[in-house]
């Protein structure tokens, strides 16, 4: 399969331009309508209203290259699960069987129990006794819904590129943007096939990858009453994805209550002015159930809110989620989270979740946890009993141990690890294979190389920061390194901020390591007043050696190895843009999805998009 030599590609509209030029389409009767104009990634294209009534905005490309990967990864990882279960009830069987004979040769009459036959949508279909043929494993397939889908771009490229999709649910309450998406499945050839009928040969190529024969089904309706209609077992869906403007946190519950067991929820949050700002923290705690914090690893505290309110909704249900992946990128967050049914594991949600103590001058963080898990062996040592109690504190003191200033309180949130580096390394396998099929695929990379290698120690610092603490210049961030790794301790970056160093070390250790730097790089302390915490930063004695000499780990710690770590925003106003409104009277806003206003600074970052992405247009389709 080829591509075109851009994968984003925004095309000049034109009066009834014909779709038979644009590849991997099914071409519409009367061509392009006026009012529209297409929009290409990968080989889905879809017609956007000129009017913006259905938002897109191509700047979301690469987290719906991640969403596709991730999927993909999930999908992979759920079929191998699924695969040794039912190799498991197999072997089962087959023993069953083989004792049913030995108890007949004995004289045993029993009678021979009735079995049901395997199904493609159980769970582990049972493989067959030793007197039938052999069965091979099928998977089953796949449900996803998307709860508003707007264009139905990311819809449709995941009925074009996840393998084993049934049939992707793609949702909105705005009238105009279902006409929108309906218009763009036909464009695409992903539409539903009426009972009955038999599925059409693709005498157009349609850009499919390998196994990929899923179709999109357009609702028109409320996000939350969809999803509430899909809670029964029978009914649950195997992927959710919520990509709302602003918070996630009116669709959570509802998510929560509709995923398959083993399922994946997909998570995109834009108001990050809340969650990881310090000017709206009675907001934060209505939407996440959590206050922000004010501190440079905000951003990574606004993954843990939204964790945290995720678990808190599944636990209510019996369920609990696992972090897979959770990113903070460009102006949102993206979380990927596994949903399981495991009540028992409930009760470890106390000891996961906790507030934070965050010092008001140095941002010193002392966790504290609500609960702990005591496993105690039997005395015969032949089980380990699970004990849960609450947690002793609180471990923190009115003011802060390293230049005792106020603290502030931020949480409650989730305290466990954010990142699954089993999963993470799965997905870096699989973007390596099919690099072609991603247009982002360098940031990918350097995002995801860092996600899997990121601690599970919650926050992180850059060097400067704390330097500008004792009031002295900072030293490359090699030597802070060192200095940690002299130690033993563990390091790491975090995606989350240029810079950043990511330890399982103790804060007073690192405040130990600028004290340490002071002592060549001699601060000038009549500068400092006598009631700044800085001075009692500075003047408080260390606890803890510590050796600047450089590691030899330490010295490519600046280098990137040719890897996109930290993409620069290649555009200004580079943002989610404005709300869409819907054109329903009786709805004042359309649910999650916003409009670029056709204002003369949105027409500018549009022309200022399609110069930095768009290559010859002929040129790009013959491609």
């Amino acid at each position: 399969m080829r591509f075109a030599s851009t994968t984003l590609i925004l095309h000049r509209a034109s009066r009834n331009m014909s779709t038979s030029s644009i590849p991997y389409t099914v071409p519409l009767p009367g061509g392009i309508p006026d009012k529209y104009r297409p929009h290409t990634e990968q080989t889905t294209t879809i017609l956007v209203p000129k009017a913006n009534t259905a938002f897109l905005n191509p700047v979301q490309e690469y987290n719906r290259d991640l969403s596709v990967s991730v999927i993909r990864a999930w999908n992979d990882q759920r079929k191998e699960e699924l695969e040794a279960r039912w190799r498991a009830n197999a072997v089962k069987k087959e023993a069953k069987g083989k004792g049913k004979t030995r108890g007949k040769a004995n004289g045993a009459e029993k009678p021979a129990e009735e079995e049901k036959p395997a199904t493609e949508e159980s769970a582990g279909a049972e493989g067959s006794s030793s007197t039938e043929p052999k069965k091979e494993f099928v998977p089953s397939k796949i449900t996803i819904l998307e709860a508003l889908s707007a264009t139905g771009l990311r819809s449709i490229r995941y009925a074009k590129e996840i393998p084993d999709v049934k049939v992707v649910l793609a949702n909105d309450l705005s009238p105009s943007a279902c006409e929108a998406m309906r218009q763009n499945v036909a464009l695409n050839g992903v539409g539903p096939v009426e009972e009955g009928a038999e599925k059409p040969a693709e005498a157009v190529d349609l850009g499919r990858r390998e196994g990929c024969t899923g179709y999109v089904h357009v609702n028109e309706g409320d996000a939350c009453a969809l999803m509430y209609g899909h809670r029964t077992p029978r009914e649950r869906v195997d992927v959710v994805d919520l990509d709302p403007y602003g918070t996630a946190a009116p669709f959570i519950d509802a998510a929560l209550g509709c995923i398959a067991d083993g399922g994946l929820l997909a998570v995109t949050c834009t108001d990050l002015a809340v969650l990881a700002g310090s000017s709206y923290p009675e907001k934060c705690f209505s939407n996440y159930g959590g206050v922000c914090a004010k501190a440079e690893y905000s951003h990574e505290v606004a993954l843990r809110l939204v964790l945290n309110s995720l678990a808190q909704a599944a636990a209510r249900y019996g369920r609990t989620i696992t972090p897979l992946i959770s990113l903070s990128i460009d102006f949102y967050v993206r979380l990927f989270v596994r949903v399981d049914s495991k009540p028992v594991e409930v009760k470890r949600l106390a000891s996961q979740t906790g507030i934070v103590y965050i010092c008001n001058f140095c941002e010193t963080p002392v966790t504290q946890p609500f609960g702990k898990v005591l496993e105690k062996p039997s005395k015969n040592g032949d089980f380990t009993n699970t004990v849960y109690r609450s947690a002793g504190g609180p471990k923190a003191s009115a003011d802060c141990e390293e230049c005792g200033s106020p603290q502030h309180v931020a949480g409650p949130m989730w305290l466990g690890p954010i990142q699954d580096p089993t999963f993470v390394s799965r997905v870096l396998k699989s973007i390596e294979a099919d690099k072609a099929h991603y247009g982002t695929y360098p940031r990918m990379n350097g995002m995801l190389t860092m996600a899997h290698d990121e601690l599970p120690d919650p926050f992180y610092f850059t060097s400067n920061k704390i330097h500008g603490f004792a009031h002295t210049s900072a030293g490359p961030t090699k030597q802070v390194v060192s200095a940690l790794l002299n130690a033993g301790y563990k390091v790491s970056r975090s995606h989350a901020a240029p810079g950043s160093v990511k330890t399982d070390a103790p804060r007073a250790f690192v405040c130990d390591i600028v004290r340490e730097h002071v002592k060549t790089h001699p601060v000038r302390m009549d500068k400092i007043s006598e009631k700044s915490p800085a001075r009692a930063f500075v003047s408080k004695a260390m606890t803890h050696e510590v050796d600047l000499k450089i590691h030899p780990e330490a010295k490519n710690y600046d280098k990137q190895d040719k890897v996109v770590y930290y993409q620069l925003n290649p555009l200004p106003n580079w943002g989610p843009g404005s709300r869409a409104r819907s054109v329903r009277k009786d709805q004042p806003e359309q649910q999650g999805k916003r409009k670029a206003e056709d204002s003369a600074e949105g027409a500018e970052k549009k022309a200022k998009v399609a110069e930095v992405v768009e290559d010859d247009e002929e040129a790009a389709m013959n491609a």
